[in-house]
């Protein structure tokens, strides 16, 4: 959540240890975090990853974040979940500036931006992955 400390990554990674393969010190753009950035790739147990951008101010707290669920194919977008704020009211849902776009829409675009109420820090985004979507695939 804007405002908060950055995501403590070692703790998600022992909360959710048996979903987690491993954390990759790296983002989607191939970068390594920087004292105004956090950047990590999440691997999931069956493969699928969660890229983690977070810009940050000075004395490290989230200014805006970017969570990028990807599939094992690293193609198709399974959700993303963004914190950046919109000065046009046409692209501002009602959780300004937190928003989801779905796996069906992932482009930035008024229609396919969705409030997102409840997704707005790192470890309740990596919970819900981990109840509705990993936890549901075990045997």
């Amino acid at each position: 959540m804007i405002g908060d400390s950055k995501s403590n990554l070692k703790e998600i990674q022992k909360a959710f240890r048996d979903a987690i393969q491993e954390i990759r010190e790296t983002d989607s753009t191939g970068k390594l975090s920087s004292i105004l950035a956090q950047r990590a790739t999440i691997v999931f147990s069956d493969g699928s990853l969660l890229y983690i951008t977070e810009i940050l101010t000075k004395q490290e707290r989230i200014e805006l974040y970017h969570y990028d669920w990807i599939a094992s194919d690293r193609i198709t977008v399974l959700g993303k979940y963004h914190s950046e704020p919109h000065e046009d009211e046409n692209y501002q849902t009602d959780t300004e500036p937190y928003h989801v776009h779905s796996p069906k829409h992932p482009t930035l675009n008024t229609e396919r931006r969705y409030p997102n109420h409840s997704h707005t820090d790192l470890f309740s985004i990596v919970e819900g992955i981990f109840f509705f979507h990993l936890m549901p695939q075990r045997k």
